[in-house]
């Protein structure tokens, strides 16, 4: 029904207060509360709706274009039989695991580690390979992290200490590889992501070490620098968060102020409850706000397809502002 605006009694409220919030100065915010002013003040003889915003943070995808939001995740590693490798490799992974952790599950460890021993000839960017460890996990997505490639390392000699003592020193370049599939991700494939840096450590030797003894005593230091990596590679994939103001309406009525709490609160089942209740009123513009807060709960709580549902038949029972704002918000999120 593509009926005119007359919507009366409104005011935008915030936390209780009678007035049009307005938290940012861009053009865009601006005009935004400019329009719902004129729409208050056109309004005031009528007993319609109000509309109040409420601030919150969203979660976007993340650097890699990989959003984690909502999926079950696991991590691999992979090893070889050289021990130090294999330790860096162990760390890093954990490091790796725990930054994932603290982005998507509140720090709660509930990310699946697993150690897969590297074979030669297997092509993990191939997506047969990562949908069969995709099926052995039991997660919607799947990260490898290869076993690190060492380039050639230069080590000399430091501080001289007692006797044949002496620090060594060592520059270590390497590169890493990890490898993603999402299996609810519509473009289907494997990612691929690589980056490599150089290591520098340091130990107090005895002198009489080899020269593969040195090396081993040294890569055996990159304990810290392999859980700098696997953090560093975690934030990666951390949601971008964004702030962003969603109108809500309100009628005069205790459901409805019940309702507003809830939304305040951040309760989003208990506030559609309400909503839900309510539906069957033959008042179309009181329906299609209704419709129109289910959406814009759905569209918080990333729910997008439902929220396009609800919004379509808002749209269907009264011409209510707000609404192609909130699904520009929604095809964004989509995309």
């Amino acid at each position: 029904m593509a009926a005119a605006w007359h919507a009366g009694c409104v005011q935008a409220v915030m936390s209780g207060n009678p007035e049009v919030f307005m938290k940012r100065t861009d053009l865009s915010n601006v005009l935004f509360s400019a329009a719902a002013l004129v729409w208050a003040a056109v309004s005031v003889m009528s007993c319609g709706p109000s509309a109040y915003v409420l601030d919150i943070e969203t979660s976007h995808p993340s650097a890699s274009g990989i959003s984690l939001e909502g999926k079950s995740v696991s991590v691999v590693y992979l090893a070889d039989r050289q021990d130090a490798d294999s330790a860096f490799a162990a760390n890093m992974a954990s490091a790796f695991v725990s930054r994932l952790e603290d982005d998507y599950f509140e720090g709660d460890s509930i990310v699946p580690l697993f150690c897969l021993d590297k074979k030669d000839g297997v092509d993990y960017s191939s997506k047969t390979e990562m949908v069969n460890l995709l099926v052995d996990t039991g997660t919607d997505v799947v990260f490898v992290l290869d076993t690190p490639v060492f380039g050639h390392s230069v080590i000399t000699r430091g501080e001289e200490g007692a006797g044949d003592t002496y620090v060594a020193e060592g520059a270590f370049p390497f590169s890493v590889s990890m490898y993603v599939y999402d299996a609810l991700d519509p473009r289907d494939t494997v990612r691929q992501f690589s980056g490599s840096t150089i290591a520098n450590v340091s130990a107090q030797v005895s002198g009489t070490e080899s020269a593969d003894g040195l090396e081993y005593i040294l890569k055996s230091q990159l304990d810290g620098t392999a859980a700098t990596v696997g953090r560093t590679s975690g934030s990666k994939f951390a949601p971008v968060w964004k702030s962003e103001e969603i109108v809500f309406f309100l009628y005069g009525s205790q459901d409805w102020y019940n309702s507003y709490y809830f939304v305040n609160d951040y309760k989003w089942q208990e506030a559609m409850d309400i909503w839900m209740s309510m539906l069957d009123t033959g008042n179309l513009e009181m329906k299609a706000c209704l419709e129109y807060n289910l959406a814009a709960a759905c569209y918080i709580q990333g729910q997008y397809e439902l929220a396009k549902e609800w919004l379509d038949m808002s749209e269907k029972h009264f011409d209510l502002p707000y609404v192609s704002r909130l699904r520009q918000m929604i095809q964004l999120k989509s995309e």
